[in-house]
C-alpha cells in the first residue's frame, strides 16, 4: 500500500500524481507525520500541536495569500515588472 502525505490526505488533495513522490517524517506535536516536501517545509515553519491544527493554519494562509495562478495577481506582477505607471512616466518627464 502506497503511503500518502497526511496533510494532502486531510485536505482531500491528490498527492499521488507523482509531483510529491517522496515523503518526509516531521514532528508535529507529539507524533511524527509523513508529509510531502512542500507540506513538510510548511509544517517546519508552523508552530502547531497537531495535524488538524496544521490543516487549519494551511487553509487560513491559502485563503489570505493571493495565488500566482490568479489572473489578477499575475496581472499586478506584470504591471510591476518593467512597466511604468503614468505617475512614473510623468515624474521622469519633469526630471
Amino acid at each position: 500500500m502506497r503511503q500518502r502525505c497526511e496533510l494532502c490526505e486531510a485536505l482531500g488533495a491528490d498527492s499521488s500524481r507523482g509531483h510529491h513522490p517522496k515523503l518526509i517524517g516531521v514532528a508535529v506535536g507529539p507524533r511524527d507525520v509523513l508529509l510531502c516536501a512542500d507540506h513538510a517545509l510548511f509544517a517546519l515553519d508552523s508552530d502547531v500541536a497537531s495535524v488538524a491544527e496544521l490543516r487549519e493554519v494551511y487553509e487560513f494562509v491559502a485563503s489570505v495569500e493571493p495565488s500566482a495562478d490568479d489572473p489578477a495577481t499575475a496581472a499586478s506582477v506584470l504591471r510591476g515588472a518593467g512597466h511604468m505607471s503614468s505617475v512614473q512616466r510623468a515624474s521622469r518627464s519633469v526630471l
